[in-house]
């Protein structure tokens, strides 16, 4: 149902997530869904920590070898926002629909508020400390929210765009350091 839920959001927006729109996207009755989820706000709470789970596997599949360092972290960021726009794009889409909505529903802002520091505690450590990963983890989500809208994007470009936002990103974290 949480998969349906994030297909209903990423198709048509966070305005349409409904039971009954849920029920008829995972073909199950609507007293199924109900019963999983009593109301909206607890089925938008858990499709989008749902969705986040699912970009935050993405995250970690790129991020595997382990911190990486600054000269690993471009490619590494430009795969993960690769993956994001193909391999995990629904999902994508529905996170960033309900990153959204997070300014206008406090119910949400703590899931948005994990994903965010989670990626930028990936990047930290390239990037300068917890302070630049939270603005290379900004930067990167706001690549990403400009790119889904786009499927017609060539995503060798969009690889190359990234790599070197995070490449600047880590050099001139490199020289703030070295100065």
């Amino acid at each position: 149902m949480l998969e349906a839920a994030a297909g209903v959001v990423a198709d048509h927006g966070s305005g349409s997530l409904t039971h009954r729109a849920v029920a008829a996207r995972a073909r199950v009755s609507l007293a199924s869904v109900t019963y999983h989820f009593s109301s909206i706000a607890d089925l938008r709470r858990s499709m989008f920590a749902h969705a986040g789970r699912v970009v935050g596997m993405e995250i970690t599949a790129s991020f595997a070898t382990g911190a990486p360092g600054p000269a690993d972290l471009p490619v590494l960021a430009g795969d993960f926002a690769v993956a994001l726009l193909t391999r995990r794009r629904e999902a994508t889409a529905a996170v960033l629909e309900m990153t959204v909505a997070a300014a206008h529903d406090p119910a949400l802002r703590e899931t948005f508020r994990y994903f965010h520091e989670r990626l930028g505690e990936l990047l930290a450590p390239s990037v300068g400390g917890a302070e630049a990963g939270l603005a290379a983890a900004s930067a990167l989500i706001g690549l990403v929210l400009c790119a889904v809208p786009r499927p017609e994007l060539d995503t060798e470009d969009f690889r190359r765009s990234v790599e070197a936002l995070v490449r600047t990103l880590a050099v001139a974290s490199a020289a703030d350091t070295a100065g």
